[in-house]
């Protein structure tokens, strides 16, 4: 059976605009927590990472705080930079 938490997600998700907010929050998440790890990987400090993508440091605890909205292409960068590829899955 179906916490109440998970049932209340999957009800809410039948809204479009909540569905939307959801997946935003949720995709910045992902790529906050995959950033970290990453940089931690190849033993990086924020700042060598910032000099690296060409941004500030409190730019990059940013983007690993999830409080970043970077573009398509920042993010390009930023995944290059850590030899990461966005995998999508259903």
């Amino acid at each position: 059976m179906l916490t109440t938490a998970k049932t209340d997600l999957l009800n809410e998700l039948q809204d479009i605009e909540f569905r939307k907010f959801y997946g935003a929050s949720v995709a910045k998440s992902e790529l906050a927590i995959a950033i970290a790890g990453a940089r931690h990987d190849l033993r990086l400090t924020q700042e060598e990472m910032s000099k690296k993508l060409g941004v500030s440091q409190p730019y990059t605890a940013k983007l690993e705080g999830g409080e970043a909205n970077p573009t398509i292409g920042a993010i390009g960068s930023i995944l290059a930079i850590l030899n990461l590829r966005i995998s999508m899955s259903i």
